[in-house]
C-alpha cells in the first residue's frame, strides 16, 4: 500500500512532472469522450431553463426584484459543476481501481497529494467548461449579470474541488458501481434540490427555512447566485467559510482513504 510515501507534494522535479503528466492524462480522457462528459450536463441544464424557467416563470414573477429564469439560473451552472465535478473523479478512480490500474498509481514515485491534485485539477477543467457551456447557452433565454466576479470564480473553484473530493473518496470507500452511486443518487442528488436552485427559502414554512440551513448546498447557492444578482438570504463570507471548511474536510478524508490503502484491491 506504499504507506512510506511522501503525504506533500513534492518540489522535485520528477514530482511535478508526474503531476502534470496524471493531470494531463485525465483532461484528455474527459476531452476524448467529450460528448459523454460535458454535453449531457449542459443539455440537462437547458432542459431546465426550459422546462422550469418558462413553465413556473409564468407563474411566479419575480423573486428578490429579479425574473424567476434569471433566479434559478445561477443555481442550475452551479448544479451543473456538482455533477460534472463528482461524476469525473468518482468514475475515473473507481475504474481505475477496477481495472488495478490503480496499482501503479500507489507504487509510483508520487505523493497523495499529488494523485488528488491531478484528479481535482481535472474536475476543475471539466466543471468550468460545463460551467461556461451552461452559461453560454443560457444566456440566449435569461438575462446575464455579474454582481462580483470574486464570489463568482472562487464558488465555483472550491465547488468543484470538493466535489471532486467527494468523487475520489466515494471511489475509494465503494466496493461495487451500485454503491458508489449510493452517495450521488440519495446524498448529493436531494441536497442539491432542496438546496434553494428552484426556490427562495423565503418561500418555505419557518420549519423548512430551518431545515434547509443545515443544507451546505444551500450556501453554495446561495452565494454563487450573490456572484451573480447580487441577492442573497445568508452573508457570502459563512457560505465561502462552510464551503472551504468542508472542501478540507473531505480532502482529509480523500487523504487518509489514499495512505491506508482502503479497498484498492477491489
Amino acid at each position: 500500500m506504499a504507506e512510506n510515501k511522501n503525504h506533500s507534494l513534492g518540489v522535485d522535479g520528477k514530482e511535478w512532472t508526474a503531476f502534470w503528466s496524471l493531470a494531463d492524462r485525465e483532461v484528455r480522457r474527459l476531452l476524448r469522450v467529450w460528448k459523454q462528459t460535458l454535453v449531457p450536463p449542459i443539455i440537462t441544464s437547458l432542459l431546465y431553463i426550459l422546462i422550469f424557467g418558462y413553465s413556473l416563470g409564468s407563474r411566479i414573477t419575480e423573486i428578490g426584484g429579479v425574473s424567476y429564469l434569471s433566479f434559478i439560473f445561477p443555481g442550475l451552472i452551479i448544479m451543473g459543476v456538482i455533477s460534472a465535478s463528482y461524476a469525473n473523479s468518482s468514475a475515473s478512480l473507481y475504474i481505475s481501481k477496477f481495472a488495478g490500474n490503480i496499482q501503479e498509481l500507489l507504487v509510483a514515485p508520487i505523493s497523495y497529494m499529488s494523485i488528488i491534485g491531478a484528479i481535482c485539477l481535472s474536475c476543475l477543467v471539466r466543471g468550468v467548461i460545463v460551467a461556461l457551456g451552461t452559461i453560454f447557452i443560457g444566456s440566449f433565454f435569461a438575462g446575464l449579470t455579474i454582481s462580483n466576479i470574486f464570489v463568482i470564480v472562487t464558488v465555483m473553484v472550491l465547488t468543484s474541488l470538493l466535489f471532486g473530493l467527494a468523487g475520489i473518496g466515494t471511489a475509494l470507500w465503494a466496493q461495487s458501481f451500485d454503491q458508489m452511486n449510493v452517495f450521488a443518487v440519495f446524498v448529493v442528488t436531494p441536497l442539491t434540490y432542496l438546496g434553494g436552485v428552484f426556490y427562495s427559502i423565503d418561500m418555505l414554512p419557518s420549519f423548512w427555512k430551518t431545515v434547509s440551513l443545515f443544507n451546505p448546498i444551500y450556501y453554495i447557492v446561495d452565494a454563487f447566485r450573490y456572484g451573480f444578482l447580487g441577492i442573497s438570504y445568508s452573508p457570502v463570507w459563512i457560505s465561502l467559510l462552510v464551503l472551504l471548511g468542508l472542501t478540507t474536510l473531505f480532502f482529509f478524508w480523500a487523504t487518509y482513504l489514499f495512505r491506508i490503502g482502503y479497498n484498492v484491491r477491489s
